[in-house]
């Protein structure tokens, strides 16, 4: 189910904005020359999946998995049990959130196809990050968040921080957690820190 559309964030703009550097495109751009892009989204889980009835206006199918992927593991389980039942949409309000900040839209399409394809030894992983197990996922998020490399950090913390909009912006997710508002920056923080030790 569609919630409302997410509130404005700088702070996720900001971040976002922060993937847009030269190493890091140039790291795609390996990714895009090697023909590892394919769009579809054959063999995906039917929760990663676009729905039918709701096309995308910036995100690829393939990008909208991964993204989808990436909030499934950030937010915890009740999170994750809602977006598995379809309760939850966040790539689509991720999708809706970038379709108003075009600027970012090409940062965020290259960083989750970095995501989805990269292979070791830029990522820990040998298959799609859609494919992995949840342990998959979750190493590769962790090699992300602590990595030595800039772009590593810069993809994980802009996927992060849209992914909290999005999420924690979902009034469905303030009644899932029992969490109550607002959901501002300290919000969000507070929310996650069980699943993220902060």
């Amino acid at each position: 189910m569609r919630g409302p559309a997410p509130p404005a964030s700088p702070e996720a703009a900001e971040a976002l904005a922060s993937l847009d550097r030269r190493t890091f495109l140039r790291l795609a751009g390996v990714v895009v020359g090697a023909g590892l892009l394919p769009t579809g989204c054959g063999g995906l889980p039917a929760e990663l999946t676009p729905p039918a009835d709701r096309p995308l206006a910036v995100l690829t199918p393939r990008g909208f998995a991964s993204f989808q992927a990436f909030a499934m593991r950030l937010a915890g389980p009740r999170v994750r049990a809602g977006i598995a039942a379809g309760a939850l949409d966040p790539a689509s309000a991720a999708d809706a959130w970038i379709a108003r900040q075009p600027a970012l839209g090409a940062a965020l399409g290259q960083g989750l196809a970095l995501l989805e394809w990269g292979l070791w030894p830029l990522l820990p992983k040998w298959r799609p990050f859609s494919a992995l197990d949840g342990r998959g996922q979750d190493r590769v998020l962790a090699d992300l968040a602590a990595s030595s490399w800039g772009w590593k950090r810069d993809l994980y913390r802009g996927l992060k921080s849209l992914a909290s909009v999005v999420v924690y912006g979902d009034p469905a997710v303030r009644r899932l957690l029992d969490f109550p508002a607002p959901f501002d920056a300290e919000g969000v923080r507070r929310a996650m820190a069980p699943f993220d030790g902060s």
